[in-house]
């Protein structure tokens, strides 16, 4: 099921006006997206867009500094977008930092399967094939 399908499921089971509720909120999120520098881009969520007053939410202090400092401009870009603006609030959510999540130790190829590869390297001719095998190879072996 593709996340848009799902999307529609979701909001045909919500209440007309949370569905409304959410599409501008996601909408409006993109929109913020193609007006934030690509410092910033990643870093920043829609929390609120109440009376023409945007409440958004960063993932660290120094975020919410450097935001603070454009807003002018960022309500300027949104407003040609369409993201009528008069005013932004901005606070300091740390949980918008994505988990650290420790790297996944590789067992590798088993020395089965590079004693394998190795042999057709060795029986194929010359070429993008063989420079491939060659370069999983060294990798593989190198660890």
């Amino acid at each position: 099921m593709s996340a848009s399908s799902l999307a529609d499921l979701l909001a045909s089971q919500l209440p007309n006006g949370l569905a409304i509720r959410a599409r501008t909120l996601l909408k409006t999120q993109a929109a913020l997206e193609r007006s934030l520098p690509a410092a910033l881009a990643g870093h920043v969520r829609v929390m609120q867009l109440d009376n023409e007053v945007l409440s958004l939410a960063c993932d660290s202090g120094a975020i919410a500094s450097r935001l603070r400092h454009q807003t002018d401009a960022l309500i300027a870009s949104l407003g040609k977008l369409g993201v009528v603006a008069t005013a932004v609030r901005v606070s300091v959510n740390p949980e918008l930092l994505a988990r650290y999540v420790h790297p996944v130790e590789k067992t590798g190829l088993p020395p089965a399967a590079l004693e394998g590869l190795a042999h057709l390297n060795a029986e194929i001719e010359d070429g993008p094939l063989k420079d491939a095998l060659n370069n999983l190879l060294r990798h593989h072996r190198k660890t």
